[in-house]
């Protein structure tokens, strides 16, 4: 199993490398992705948030859209676990400097889990690139099952499209330091719960995440970035008894100005267990991003990314990732 993960990273950093000298995209800042698990994301785990605050008179607003396709299952005794299905957010940001040092955010999110139809596309792509598919060849195509088996009984099963509007994530940011090289700030984000478990658009409690975001200049062209998270769950409605109490993540990646308003991107997330169980029900997961971004003469960035499982099983098989930011005053 590891050398497969090892394989698959390497594979992974091979394609990171094609994309990024063919797409016309760019920017310092890391992608808004997190891990798109459908079981994860109704939870308050943080996205990446800024190192640098908006300054003062200035605003920020993003739109991100995230489309991916998980399909993998496990099997063991009397327990098992099946994820077969397709994610789509769509997730608005809104950021605020509020004084000198400090700056507001919002996020709005409408997420959507059904069959989809993307599953020959992604198996066309894995045979191109090289990237296992693990169990999506034996899987029906365009099926919807989330469904877990504990000591021969079932504990989850949705197998019917869900969507709507998810919990809204308020966060409140400091920054620490800011100069031209470097930066570091802390947050504090709250996961307010206007979702739904029942649809997978919300996990049924609130949620609150202290954040530390950082980056740093290696020349005048290279960025390195990172961020540190620890989210402490709220008593939910989505596999209440499996649940955790305390969740840990992180993010770290470097950000390479290509050409002019051309910037390459790549960073590596990860997040620990969001459930009391084993194997891939847990939750734990570590992401791959890769991708670039472009900013135009008007003030806006194009965003364009794509995310690989490196802990196979742990997170959807693929992500595709499109974003727009653009600055305001």
């Amino acid at each position: 199993m590891k050398a497969r993960r090892h394989m698959k990273l390497h594979q992974s950093l091979v394609v990171a490398t094609a994309v990024a000298a063919l797409a016309p995209v760019a920017q310092a800042d890391p992608f808004l992705v997190r891990n798109q698990n459908p079981l994860l994301t109704p939870f308050g785990v943080p996205n990446p948030v800024p190192a640098r605050l908006v300054q003062v008179g200035g605003s920020r607003l993003s739109a991100n859209l995230h489309w991916g396709s998980a399909s993998y299952g496990e099997e063991d005794s009397d327990d098992s676990f099946v994820v077969d299905a397709e994610m789509l957010e769509l997730r608005l940001r809104y950021e605020r400097a509020v004084g000198p040092r400090l700056a507001l955010l919002a996020e709005l999110p409408w997420r959507r889990t059904w069959e989809g139809v993307l599953d020959h596309f992604i198996d066309e792509f894995h045979d191109l690139t090289g990237l296992p598919g693990e169990a999506r060849d034996e899987s029906p195509r365009d099926r919807l099952l989330i469904a877990s088996v504990s000591g021969g009984e079932a504990i989850y099963l949705f197998d019917q499209s869900g969507s709507g509007i998810g919990d809204i994530p308020l966060g409140l940011g400091y920054q620490i330091i800011a100069s031209d090289s470097r930066a570091l700030a802390a947050w504090l984000t709250v996961k307010a719960p206007a979702g739904d478990a029942g649809k997978l658009t919300g996990s049924g409690a609130a949620d609150l995440a202290l954040s530390l975001a950082g980056e740093q200049a290696l020349s005048s062209h290279v960025r390195i970035f990172g961020q540190f998270d620890v989210t402490f769950l709220g008593e939910g409605d989505l596999l209440p008894a499996l649940q955790e109490d305390l969740v840990w993540s992180g993010m770290a990646g470097f950000s390479w100005n290509a050409w002019r308003a051309l910037d390459l991107t790549a960073q590596l997330a990860g997040n620990s267990r969001v459930f009391d169980a084993a194997g891939a029900l847990a939750g734990d997961a570590l992401v791959l991003v890769f991708g670039g971004s472009w900013r135009t003469g008007g003030g806006w960035r194009l965003d364009v990314s794509i995310s690989e499982d490196v802990d196979v099983n742990a997170s959807p098989d693929v992500v595709f990732n499109f974003g727009f930011v653009r600055a305001l005053r």
